[in-house]
């Protein structure tokens, strides 16, 4: 007893400084989880177990996801989509962008746009990580604005992620726990919403989900009605797991494993968050639009008055702010910057291919003007505000841009 009475506080310090050396040695002689990945040369022939044809990458054209739009026009009950006085087109899509708490802002901007009585109904839905969550009642219509309202101004970063101790990190996969977000996801998205997004596949309209392939490098984009109408039973399980890969920014959280098949085995791949590699998207590069409606009606040059909105879960313009010469301003400031230009580079591309296209282009944006009053994520407070801001907006239609910043 004398003797531990007698321990300085210099000596206690050694003691746990020394504990977590200890710790750490030991993990890095620990073993890595076992996974076995695709090989490079069957990436292109790997298809989810027993549920083919549901996916495309999302960097190059192919034919599937052609036949599949030909094919949902060819699907539509009359009315739905009504065309012009002289057979134009007339469509609406939407692209919704990823943002995290930021998604508060386009849940109220399409709760104001349903209120004012503007809202079209969208033949194309897209999102990327917190768009993907919003997407299904994007798509689903005014019905489910409460329950995007819920969802964006209750939440708190607990029901996101469960927080990990920093000592072990180097044998994890991941700083934070998504249990919790797999649960909301679970919660929002009922087997009911997913029967509803196979009700509106079937009637001719799609949604779409990107997922980034990590081993690949390439963006993923899923089918997300052909999913729910597989009748398979691991459906409802996989649209989800869509969702939540698609919301899930490496290192911050834990990848998602898909079993595939290729060339006879059964590998995993391995998926985050989909604004890895953009920020939003359309069809990109996937899709010829003018040759999918000639193929449609059978018309060599259709008239095309379609039109795509994109909501953008944050602001977009450069904001001036002084740096602190510390490592966490300075990180932060670096994540900010790649974000937003990952933006600018998605609205360029989206922009482009509508131009290409011969359809419209309009986006919104949180207000440049913004400043969180609390920088905390997922604070319901702040998350309110942005979604009271983004519901003004919708409300009186304003804020819409038709050209990309600095074109």
């Amino acid at each position: 007893m004398h003797v531990l009475n007698n321990v300085t506080p210099a000596m206690r310090t050694i003691h746990m400084v020394a504990s977590i050396l200890v710790v750490l040695i030991i993990a890095s002689c620990a073993s890595e989880p076992v996974r076995n990945p695709v090989p490079h040369e069957l990436q292109n022939a790997a298809q989810v177990v027993d549920m083919p044809g549901i996916r495309v990458w999302g960097d190059g054209s192919d034919d599937l996801l052609h036949a599949d739009i030909v094919q949902s026009i060819h699907n539509e009950p009359e009315g739905l989509f009504p065309r012009g006085p002289n057979g134009e087109f007339q469509y609406s899509g939407l692209a919704l962008s990823g943002g995290g708490d930021h998604g508060a802002f386009g849940a109220g901007f399409l709760k104001g746009w349903s209120q004012s009585g503007t809202r079209p109904v969208f033949k194309i839905v897209t999102g990327i990580s917190t768009g993907a969550l919003i997407a299904p009642f994007a798509m689903l219509g005014s019905a489910y604005d409460e329950t995007l309202q819920k969802a964006y101004t209750t939440i708190t970063v607990d029901d996101v992620m469960k927080k990990r101790w920093i000592v072990g990190a180097y044998w994890r996969e991941s700083l934070v726990d998504n249990h919790p977000l797999q649960e909301m996801v679970h919660e929002i998205i009922s087997n009911e919403v997913i029967d509803a997004i196979g009700m509106a596949h079937k009637k001719g309209q799609r949604l779409f989900v990107a997922t980034t392939n990590f081993d690949a490098q390439r963006p993923v984009i899923w089918n997300m009605g052909a999913v729910a109408i597989s009748k398979h039973p691991d459906a409802y399980s996989l649209f989800r797991k869509i969702l939540v890969a698609s919301t899930s920014i490496p290192v911050l959280f834990p990848p998602t494993f898909v079993e595939v098949e290729a060339g006879g085995e059964i590998y995993e791949e391995m998926h985050v968050d989909g604004g890895t590699v953009g920020q939003m998207f359309f069809y990109g590069s996937s899709l010829d639009w003018q040759t999918v409606l000639r193929d449609a009606s059978g018309i060599e040059t259709p008239i095309d008055q379609s039109i795509l909105y994109a909501i953008i879960d944050g602001e977009v313009n450069p904001e001036h702010e002084v740096v602190r010469r510390r490592l966490m301003p300075i990180t932060d400031r670096t994540i900010k910057t790649l974000v937003k230009v990952s933006a600018w580079s998605a609205l360029y591309r989206m922009y482009l291919h509508a131009q290409v296209g011969g359809y419209d282009f309009n986006f919104v944006s949180l207000p440049n003007d913004y400043v969180a009053k609390n920088n905390q994520p997922y604070d319901p407070v702040e998350m309110n505000r942005m979604f009271e801001i983004g519901y003004g907006m919708g409300l009186k239609g304003e804020g819409w841009q038709s050209v990309p910043p600095g074109l």
